[in-house]
């Protein structure tokens, strides 16, 4: 039944004079002599006309494709009656709203709650006018557009990806266009923030950036300052800083890709420069005024000495005491610099032979007449830059600055870069093969297979059914394969952001799914104390439903299987949390351990226990993930344990 709400859009959209009515009626006409469905739809996307080949296709009935209907409506009846998912349904009609853009055309193919494979095709005119047409799917569309869906998942999942990091993206071809970038590469850019598209060449960008004044460049001519930073561009080496005219310092890393284009990462530094420079006009003041500063140097951030032409110490705050653990009454004024960096060493600040390249090194960067920086590597794990200034009158002033979380971050910067191309990799390979290689000659073989063994089992023979039989588990096989192939690709590439996540509530679901495999083993699933982490809750659920699944296949038989699941806080790892699935089925030799860990790898033959030899390769994928560890133990005929070490809580980067 039309609600008040469609009444009125088709009023507004349609009008109600008889003429209309009359144009309507002649449009209908012309629609119904199409050999597909065809529907029109107004710039306010209110259908204007439908043939009956189009409700037919779609199932709609007449009180639901009428004149004035809106395509977000007719979009949700058919994804409800497809899915049933009201969630869904809405990001279904919000993703096709998005992609009507004037002038484009869009190919897809949709399955109906009857299992009828339509392809459909949606054209938005320049005027704003949608034109859909609806067919029925051949083999050699399910081809092509099945390639393309999972090209389309892949480009999604990498943007979902990118527009997660914390720093700008960037990638430009070998030609200099702009492929790939995510939202604060545009940030980071706002000066030509309306050019940025993809294809945008960098000359381009660069050279609109320079003229509308863009970047901080000094006394620097435009011109010069244009020809540096493309050669810098073109001939990627180490990372280098610029400034933009808006007062923000960005940090660039470049590096050149095997097809001879450029990826890029833009970080935000302003706060570090910041630092830096509230560093040298300390120094500076120091030098000028030559006084006591005692109370100043100790609210320093940073540690700081100063040492005569000699290298006897002078003074000292006491921020540097406190980041080497020195004893005040040890490292004081007269100590010459040697005896502290072998003070340091008695201490346990470096191992013994970073110790001989410390005491080595310092005295010959502190004897220097110039303003150098090194990088001091203690031993737990701390990094200090040592900012070494020379003074006009003999001597040296040393700055200390614990740098240790701005080197972690470009390591993780770079670590993901590396995960990205080869999840990206892995994602391209695989997905070509599961959906051509694969997945089209499986469809045919269960297809002909299912018309042989229906259409012509009264003319078989035995022997001639059973070959059938063969044929039709092989290929069910051969797809539980692909399904759980593409569950092990998308561990990464699928991941949804940490959240907290109670593994209580999650193994419940679990056990709940499971219900009719445990009752068929006679089985029971004993679940203990389980405590809650930051975790995708998508991928503790499928870990847990590997790990219990995987216990109750392994049951011995005449034994009621039992199988218990809990969580502990181990002491000898804090901040972590400990997962046990503990079995008494048929267990393991241990010196198979990291055999069953390892894809594709069984320890038993797939007639005697069902499976594909993934499931225990993906519950390891989702541990590294999650930077944790996966491990087992296993006694013959008497059980196994599996136990997952994942941290309680990420820390969030900025």
């Amino acid at each position: 039944m039309r609600t008040d709400n469609a009444d009125k859009h088709a009023s507004t959209a349609l009008g109600d004079s008889p003429a209309f009515s009359d144009s309507f009626d002649s449009l209908a006409d012309v629609l119904e002599g199409a050999d597909v469905g065809l529907a029109v739809f107004d710039p306010a996307l209110a259908l204007v006309a439908c043939n009956e080949k189009y409700k037919t296709f779609f199932r709609y009935a007449d009180k639901e494709a009428y004149p004035g209907v809106a395509l977000d409506t007719l979009i949700r009846i058919k994804m409800m009656r497809r899915h049933g998912d009201p969630d869904y349904a809405e990001r279904q009609v919000t993703e096709a709203k998005e992609r009507l853009v004037p002038g484009s055309v869009q190919t897809f193919q949709f399955t109906t709650s009857a299992g009828q494979a339509l392809i459909v095709t949606r054209r938005c005119l320049q005027d704003g006018v949608l034109v859909e047409t609806v067919r029925p799917a051949d083999p050699a569309d399910a081809s092509r557009l099945g390639a393309g869906a999972l090209a389309e998942l892949a480009r999604q999942r990498l943007t979902h990806a990118l527009e997660g990091m914390a720093d700008g993206f960037c990638l430009h071809d070998a030609e200099g266009r702009l492929v790939l970038y995510n939202r604060k590469y545009v940030e980071y850019n706002s000066h030509v923030s309306d050019l940025i598209l993809p294809g945008a060449v960098f000359e381009d960008l660069l050279r609109a950036g320079v003229d509308r004044g863009g970047f901080n460049i000094g006394s620097m001519d435009p011109d010069e300052f244009f020809e540096l930073r493309l050669k810098q561009h073109k001939n990627p080496d180490a990372p280098y800083d610029m400034q933009l005219a808006d007062g923000r310092w960005i940090r660039v890393h470049e590096k050149r890709t095997e097809d001879g284009g450029i990826v890029g990462i833009r970080s935000d530094i302003t706060e570090l420069k910041k630092r830096e420079l509230d560093i040298l006009r300390m120094t500076h003041e120091l030098r000028k005024t030559n006084i006591q500063f005692d109370t100043a140097l100790n609210n320093m951030i940073q540690g700081l000495c100063m040492f005569d032409d000699e290298q006897v110490l002078l003074v000292c705050n006491s921020r540097y005491l406190e980041m080497y653990g020195f004893d005040p009454q040890i490292v004081k004024p007269g100590i010459r610099l040697r005896e502290i960096m072998e003070y340091s060493v008695s201490i346990g600040n470096y191992t013994e032979e970073d110790a001989k390249k410390a005491i080595a090194a310092r005295p010959d960067q502190a004897k220097k007449r110039e303003r150098t920086t090194l990088k001091q590597y203690l031993r737990d794990g701390r990094v200090i830059a040592v900012m070494h200034e020379p003074m006009p009158n003999g001597g040296s002033i040393a700055t200390y600055q614990d740098i240790t979380d701005l080197e972690r971050r470009e390591a993780q910067v770079q670590e993901y870069m590396h995960k990205l191309e080869i999840s990206n990799r892995e994602l391209q390979d695989f997905a070509h093969v599961a959906s051509h290689d694969l997945k089209e000659p499986l469809r045919k073989i269960e297809a002909f297979g299912g018309r042989l063994a229906t259409k012509f089992a009264g003319d078989l023979p035995d022997e001639g059914k059973l070959y059938v039989d063969r044929m039709q588990n092989a290929a069910g096989r051969m797809r539980q394969l692909i399904d759980d192939l593409l569950n092990f690709s998308r561990v990464t590439t699928k991941a949804q952001p940490f959240e907290e996540t109670d593994l209580g509530e999650i193994a419940a679901e679990v056990v709940s799914d499971l219900q009719i495999r445990i009752e068929e083993a006679n089985a029971e699933v004993v679940l203990g104390p389980l405590h809650k982490i930051d975790a995708d809750p998508t991928q503790m659920r499928q870990l847990l439903q590997n790990l219990i699944g995987n216990a109750l296949k392994f049951g011995k038989p005449d034994v009621k299987p039992i199988v218990r699941v809990e969580t502990a806080l181990p002491a000898e790892r804090p901040g972590y949390c400990q997962i046990r699935v503990e079995d008494n089925g048929i267990g393991f030799d241990n010196k198979y351990k990291d055999q069953i860990f390892t894809i594709f790898q069984r320890l038993h033959g797939r007639h005697e226990y069902e499976g594909t030899g993934i499931g225990l390769a993906t519950c390891r994928k989702i541990a590294e993930w999650h930077g944790g560890t996966i491990d087992a133990a296993g006694v013959l005929d008497e059980g196994a344990v599996f136990s997952v070490v994942l941290p309680v809580r990420h820390q969030e980067v900025d």
